[in-house]
């Protein structure tokens, strides 16, 4: 999976962007109030925008630092973070349209 830090835009505001594929795929995360990193919104060229109706689950929050750490020192592209991804993006395949997971390599 290819990954990189995105500034966040005023329009789709979040605590962390993440571009991913080639900039083909935009993921935005905020952090709920456990601490967990839980997604707001992903977005997939072709596909358009997905915000999922209902709040879905923060990442564990083992994986959670691990992610803000990878983050915060912009060393993304490791089999950790990728794990952590497709996981947290597989659990919740119903809500951030599967075809478009698949289709980016996302699960």
């Amino acid at each position: 999976m290819d990954i990189r830090i995105f500034e966040p835009m005023s329009t789709r505001p979040c605590k962390y962007c993440l571009a991913l594929q080639d900039d083909a795929v935009f993921a935005d995360f905020q952090i709920n109030e456990t601490g967990k990193l839980y997604l707001v919104r992903i977005s997939y060229d072709g596909y358009g925008c997905c915000e999922p109706e209902i709040r879905i689950m923060g990442i564990e929050i083992t994986n959670t630092n691990q992610l803000i750490s990878a983050i915060e020192s912009n060393n993304l592209n490791t089999q950790a973070v990728t794990e952590i991804l497709s996981g947290y993006f597989r659990a919740h395949k119903g809500m951030l349209w599967e075809n478009a997971l698949l289709e980016y390599k996302l699960i």
